[in-house]
């Protein structure tokens, strides 16, 4: 199968890229074709007014690649942090310049905090965003402590997170396998 993991920060320093590599790495492991999207990377205009516009492509062209990939993956993963008791601004307006391509697409959430509760508030806004663009919310891995648990690189530092990792890409190939 093939996987789309969206880095959904852009900010230095993120503890959020180390987990998504390791998603990533595990992924390939379990014999799957994986593409990364990295916000950081990638220049996300405004939304402002529609750059989508039914029977047109995108404007800009990292949406326009967004929106490739998105079409092309079987499921999308995001790797999210969470800020403010929510998401990231960039990824929630890098989602919102698309919407066909989400439909019936299964996505899966990576999501952490340096603190104790694994990004479950940004986890909570994740399934209503993705619910209202008409994709199927799927598995999901809450990373406590990320900074802490995974360096940049996507190695694993604390090892309780290496079963967990396995198991989340096994639900997720089962899950998007089921839709």
């Amino acid at each position: 199968m093939n996987f789309l993991i969206v880095v959904g920060t852009a900010r230095e320093g993120r503890a959020s890229i180390g987990p998504a590599k390791a998603v990533m790495n595990e992924f390939q492991n379990q014999e799957h074709s994986v593409e990364l999207f990295d916000l950081k990377k990638r220049k996300v205009p405004p939304l402002g007014n529609r750059t989508y516009v039914e029977g047109e492509e995108p404007v800009a062209e990292d949406i326009q690649e967004f929106s490739r990939l998105v079409e092309k993956s079987d499921g999308v993963v995001l790797a999210v942090p969470e800020y403010n008791h929510s998401i990231p601004g960039i990824l929630k307006t890098l989602l919102d310049h698309l919407h066909p391509e989400y439909e019936n697409k299964p996505f899966m959430y990576v999501t952490v905090s340096g603190g104790s509760f694994g990004g479950v508030r940004a986890l909570s806004h994740l399934h209503d965003i993705t619910l209202e663009l008409g994709a199927y919310p799927g598995p999901d891995i809450p990373i406590s402590n990320a900074g802490e648990a995974f360096n940049s690189d996507g190695e694993i530092l604390d090892e309780n997170y290496k079963h967990r990792l396995n198991n989340f890409v096994k639900k997720t190939a089962q899950f998007t396998e089921n839709r």
